[in-house]
Order: structure tokens, then C-alpha cells, then sequence
């Protein structure tokens, strides 16, 4: 007789270890994929900024020397206005801030300063552009909150310029 209590009783516990396990999963898994998704939107919105700081920079290097001699409808060399296309077309959607431009130039006494690229800068003879670069500075503001995160992004990038 208790061998039959015993297996009635044993019928009554099957299954509830499934329960609760997925109880304690459920909750295992809350508190590690929130985090998760918070820093999935942070790393796509660096990623997206970074590819887009780098293809601007990339366009700069390689723009021929008239587009950065010549003034576009800023004010500014036709080339840099045509970097900032390519920034705020490759972050469409997430408020891209106003890109930071800066060249460097080789003095006639050989050391190289870093200026504002403007269209008198390009156009002096007794300096040679040598080095452009580009970076952005924004704040992350979480998705999900839709509040300030206090975490920064600010791709920077640096290249020569090799322009004809």
C-alpha cells in the first residue's frame, strides 16, 4: 500500500520543476535582455555615425582640388558641402548634428597647422593641404526612455588628403 500512495503522490509533483524553471527563466532573461537592447541601439547609432563620419572623410580625401577651392552656397568649399550631404543621407532619421571640418596645412617653413577649411585657406601658395579631418558630437538618447542617456558618440576621423 505505500508503494501505491508513493507513485499517486509522485504523479502529482511531475511537472513542476517545468513551471518553475520557466518562472525563474522568464525573469533571468528580463534582466539580462533589456540591457541588451539598450546597448544594441547605442552600438547601431555609433556604427551608423562612424560609417558616416568615414565615408565623408573618405569623399574629402579624394575630392579634387578645385571642388575644395571653389565656393559652394554656403560660403564654404563646394566639397564640404557635399560631405555634409553624405553625413546627413547616411544618418537619416537620428538628428545628425553639424559636422566639425578641419584641414591641415603644410606652412613654407615645413610645419603643418591645423585651420578652418575655407576657400582662402585652400587658395593661398605658400601652404599645402596635407590633412583633412572630420568628427560629430552627439548625445545618445535612449529609444525606449525616450530620455537623455548621458552617454556620448563622437566618431573623429583623420585622413591625408591625396587630391588631384
Amino acid at each position: 500500500m505505500n508503494k501505491i500512495l508513493w507513485r499517486d503522490g509522485r504523479r502529482y509533483q511531475r511537472g513542476s520543476v517545468a513551471v518553475e524553471t520557466a518562472i525563474v527563466f522568464s525573469f533571468l532573461v528580463l534582466f539580462a535582455t533589456l540591457p541588451s537592447i539598450f546597448w544594441a541601439f547605442y552600438f547601431f547609432k555609433y556604427s551608423a555615425a562612424q560609417k558616416a563620419v568615414h565615408h565623408a572623410a573618405h569623399y574629402l580625401a579624394t575630392a579634387p582640388r578645385a571642388e575644395m577651392m571653389g565656393a559652394g552656397p554656403g560660403g564654404e568649399p563646394f566639397a564640404l558641402e557635399v560631405a555634409r550631404k553624405i553625413i546627413a543621407s547616411e544618418m537619416a532619421g537620428m538628428d545628425p548634428p553639424a559636422p566639425d571640418f578641419g584641414c591641415h596645412y603644410r606652412q613654407a617653413q615645413g610645419t603643418v597647422l591645423p585651420k578652418t577649411c575655407t576657400v582662402t585657406n585652400n587658395q593661398l601658395n605658400t601652404q599645402a593641404l596635407t590633412q583633412i579631418s572630420v568628427s560629430i558630437t552627439m548625445g545618445y538618447v535612449d529609444p525606449l526612455t525616450g530620455e537623455d542617456s548621458g552617454l556620448w558618440i563622437s566618431p573623429f576621423a583623420l585622413v591625408p588628403y591625396i587630391g588631384n
